[in-house]
């Protein structure tokens, strides 16, 4: 089958990545690819483009995927696209492939009844955010459209027409969401190659709620690159936080996909606090403490204090116990830097007192206008480490220009993050008794959560405190 890709890239500093390269490779062999950057691509990339020929279309940054995927198919014409036997429009947030490509569209091919299919599909659900009522539909990171489809009037007024979107919102309405609806009334046949209608009544949205059980019991070749840094809240709201954990956990260890170097690429977009949630870079010491302290002066590692902020007495209290335990715990903490690669700096976690979880975060508000202009990669409200307990262990390779100079909690913030533009992410760690401690709050919280007059009560508190503060 004769087949055109076109691919959707996006890159703020025309980066086009390693990820992304991957996935272009493994679709030469399967077909012709066409790509479009909403923006200016590096020249090294455009070497790179040239030497596997890849076609590239640059343009502003106008209407996102929809945009680029119009122009695309306006630039090339309607003639020379229905010339191919099936179009893909692929976007770059889709990774992978974890395995080859040959066997999907080999078995789409063999469905010669549909005139279009996608990768996955979303199911229906009511939302005020894209449009009140959306229909089952097939997502539009991944879909094919057939000879027959192409050369049918439908199809280029569909895009000639189309408004350019103004916000990712807006793209979901436009195109996404009404792609699917909008051909099957014409009479066109459609399905997904990844079927997962069992898992309809759990899911509205499979791809990022069990991407391993995708990848790992359905053929599903891709995965989004939005499972590692996707509002963590909001996945609470829908599954049980683990999905992109045991995704990389079984990309890691079952596949021979480059994962890490996707999480690199990861950490120069997106802040620590969102991928650190997702990817659980939090970590358990063992229960038997190890009392001899290391020759760190011979060490890769190196071993760094700093001035504890002034706080409330209890927090003061328990954040000197933490300080105190540092010698104490090394071992352990090596061990950690041992076995994960990729972690560049460890801090001890927050102890369960409230008020050291807010200290912790006022003086992250106070210090981000300066952080901000400090680093390159992004930050948030939220701190990239807890770092009251005023020491931390770092990895002297996360910082080839040498690790700055720390004397106070301002300069200790740039430690997680300087090594963050390194491609090097942080993470906390504490005992198994503190571990064990924290299920409790959590539980309670979330029972409390749940009823209206805890939620009164806890409102009325806090109305309280800020007043007479």
């Amino acid at each position: 089958m004769k087949r055109l890709v076109i691919y959707f890239h996006y890159d703020a500093q025309g980066l086009l990545d390693g990820p992304c390269r991957f996935a272009v490779e493994a679709l030469l062999s399967l077909a012709e690819v066409f790509l479009v950057t909403n923006g200016t691509l590096r020249q090294d990339d455009h070497v790179w483009a040239a030497e596997h020929n890849v076609q590239v279309l640059e343009r502003d940054n106008v209407g996102l995927d929809v945009g680029a995927y119009r122009q695309a198919l306006l630039t090339l014409g309607r003639e020379q696209v229905a010339s191919y036997d099936e179009l893909v429009l692929m976007n770059y947030t889709l990774a992978g492939p974890v395995c080859p490509l040959e066997k999907m569209f080999r078995e789409m091919e063999q469905r010669n009844t549909l005139d279009f299919w996608g990768l996955t599909r979303h199911y229906a659900m009511q939302s005020r955010r894209f449009g009140g009522s959306v229909p089952e539909h097939l997502q539009s990171h991944f879909l094919a459209v057939r000879q027959p489809m192409m050369r049918q009037d439908a199809f280029w007024e569909y895009w000639e027409q189309m408004k350019l979107p103004q916000s990712y919102e807006e793209s979901i309405i436009c195109h996404e969401t009404r792609f699917t609806d909008y051909f099957e009334k014409q009479g066109f046949v459609w399905d997904s190659y990844v079927q997962t209608e069992d898992l309809k009544a759990i899911f509205v949205n499979p791809i990022m709620a069990c991407p391993r059980e995708l990848v790992e019991h359905r053929a599903c070749p891709f995965f989004k690159r939005r499972s590692f840094f996707t509002p963590y809240e909001d996945e609470l709201r829908r599954t049980d936080g683990n999905a992109a954990k045991d995704l990389y956990e079984y990309l890691s260890r079952e596949t021979d996909y480059p994962i890490d170097d996707l999480i690199r690429a990861l950490l120069k977009d997106h802040t620590l606090s969102a991928m650190g949630k997702n990817m659980h870079w939090h970590y358990l010491l063992p229960c038997a403490e190890k009392t001899a302290p290391e020759p760190w002066e011979e060490s890769d590692l190196c071993l760094i204090r700093f001035e504890i902020p002034v706080c409330d007495a209890v927090s003061q209290w328990y954040l000197q116990q933490s300080a105190e335990q540092a010698e104490k715990q090394l071992l352990q903490i090596k061990d950690l830097f041992r076995r994960f690669p990729m972690l560049g700096v460890a801090a001890p976690e927050l102890p369960l007192w409230p008020q050291a979880i807010r200290a912790n975060y006022t003086q992250w508000e106070k210090d981000y206008t300066w952080l901000k202009h400090q680093v390159s990669v992004p930050l948030d409200n939220e701190p990239p480490l807890p770092l009251l307990a005023g020491w931390v262990l770092v990895r002297k390779a996360a910082f080839p220009e040498g690790i700055p100079a720390v004397s106070n909690i301002r300069d200790a913030w740039l430690l997680p993050l300087q090594a963050q533009q390194n491609g090097y992410y942080s993470a906390t760690f504490e005992s198994c008794a503190q571990a064990a401690a924290r299920t409790e709050p959590y539980t309670a919280g979330v029972l409390k959560s749940g009823k209206i007059g805890s939620v009164a009560k806890q409102l009325g508190r806090l109305i309280k405190h800020k007043i007479l503060r």
